[in-house]
């Protein structure tokens, strides 16, 4: 029987290019772990003693150098069964805002990245549950519900440690 863990973060970077919303996308290397060479979002795992929150920076940051803008928790958990090492994998969600003119600086598990307009995430994405991550993610930068502050993730006190 497969375990169920829920020791990952999922984190969608967007930006804003003259009104429009694009999405990023990192490509997986030749070497690295499973789903080589597939487009992907930052995936992660949490390590002991850390939140779903720093895992997600600590993530972005070692696989893009990014630091976000603004942060905030989508209503959404990516679940997903890893058939590889057989378990069923439950990550909350991350939405990541940066500038235009940020630059990006992949890892050693990534060799290229992208820019994905909203008109082509469906393409794009390759997982069911990605696709619905984006559209969520979408809804909540679109039309802002009254739960918008409690979702905030507050980035002062994190960026500086």
């Amino acid at each position: 029987m497969p375990d169920i863990r829920a020791d990952g973060i999922a984190v969608y970077v967007f930006r804003r290019v003259g009104g429009a919303l694009q999405l990023l996308q990192i490509h997986r290397s030749a070497t690295t772990g499973e789903y080589q060479r597939s487009w992907q979002t930052v995936y992660g795992g949490v390590e002991k003693g850390e939140t779903a929150v720093q895992a997600a920076l600590r993530e972005l940051r070692e696989e893009t150098g990014l630091v976000p803008r603004q942060m905030f928790q989508v209503e959404y958990l990516e679940s997903f069964y890893f058939m590889p090492h057989d378990y069923v994998l439950v990550m909350p969600v991350f939405g990541v805002e940066v500038a235009e003119t940020d630059v990006i600086t992949l890892n050693h598990e990534h060799d290229d990245f992208r820019w994905i307009a909203e008109a082509d995430v469906d393409a794009a994405f390759m997982w069911r549950t990605q696709r619905e991550a984006v559209r969520y993610l979408l809804e909540a930068l679109h039309h802002p519900t009254a739960a918008r502050s409690w979702l905030a993730v507050d980035l002062a006190p994190r960026l500086h440690r």
